[in-house]
């Protein structure tokens, strides 16, 4: 279908992506594709193509440790055997699933290795926004919460000692590794799915069986920040992310523009618009 600076884009490639637009429904046996999905399918390949052979001539990758993990961030969202039926009803297996995520995840560490050297902040610039802001303000007493997903509440207050203990469930006696790092959260920021009582858990204490949908969730307190007042580093810190954020948006969007407009693409026009009147 194209080619661009020597990656090809597969007809294949283009009818997933429309899918991915559709959020895979309809399917394209039973709607064929308009000629502005196809259009619009071509762009973002094109797009993301640039930007993945620029993080291949960057050197960036994707561990197999951090493509588990967010597999396993993912899972979560799910009862046990739910992704895995959720992705048979797009016609899209486990493994085809996880490449497509290691692609987005290598998307998403190209981008931020681009827009590492080209947005930038100064320290001035930090100082000047400090001053205005004024003294640091308050730190709230907040927890890191690490998940753990069984398919039974049998199963989870059968591993809780185990897991609480930094032990496999299963008895192995190995450091438990399993389970999605849910970051920190305050009391106003805790989840309501989440068990309202965490905070009264110490560092390593795990919470009691969580029941949902058909699964069973275990929430361990691994760390405690506790309330005070906010450092001036860290507000600095604070502030000078928030001052990058909209710059990094900018930054890229420029870069890919101009990445765009002097890449080498070849698009084959008579099969996108055989596409677009369903002969393919």
């Amino acid at each position: 279908m194209a080619e661009v600076n020597g990656t090809l884009v597969v007809l294949s490639d283009v009818k997933r992506e429309i899918l991915s637009i559709r959020g895979y429904t309809p399917s394209l046996e039973s709607k064929g594709p308009t000629r502005t999905e196809v259009s619009e399918a071509m762009r973002l390949l094109i797009e993301r193509a640039i930007v993945l052979r620029e993080g291949e001539r960057r050197g960036v990758v994707v561990s197999d440790a951090a493509l588990e993990e967010e597999t396993m961030r993912i899972r979560g969202d799910f009862p046990p055997g739910g992704l895995e039926k959720a992705l048979l009803q797009v016609g899209m297996d486990t493994g085809m699933w996880r490449e497509q995520l290691r692609r987005s995840l290598l998307y998403r560490k190209s981008a931020e290795a681009i827009v590492a050297s080209i947005a930038t902040v100064t320290p001035q610039e930090v100082q000047a926004a400090f001053r205005v802001r004024g003294k640091p303000g308050t730190r709230p007493e907040r927890i890191r919460v690490r998940q753990y997903l069984f398919d039974s509440v049998e199963h989870a207050s059968s591993a809780r000692e185990a897991l609480a203990g930094k032990a496999s469930p299963d008895g192995s006696g190995e450091a438990a590794t399993s389970g999605v790092d849910l970051g920190f959260f305050s009391r106003e920021e805790l989840p309501p799915e989440l068990p309202a009582d965490l905070f009264r858990l110490m560092e390593g204490e795990m919470s009691e069986p969580v029941s949902r949908d058909g699964s069973a969730s275990l929430f361990q307190v691994t760390e405690r920040e506790a309330a005070g007042p906010e450092t001036a580093e860290a507000e600095e810190a604070r502030i000078r992310e928030e001052l990058l954020v909209p710059r990094r948006e900018e930054a890229f969007r420029r870069w890919l523009s101009e990445a765009t407009a002097q890449a080498s693409v070849k698009v084959r026009a008579e099969l996108l618009e055989k596409l677009a009147e369903g002969k393919t």
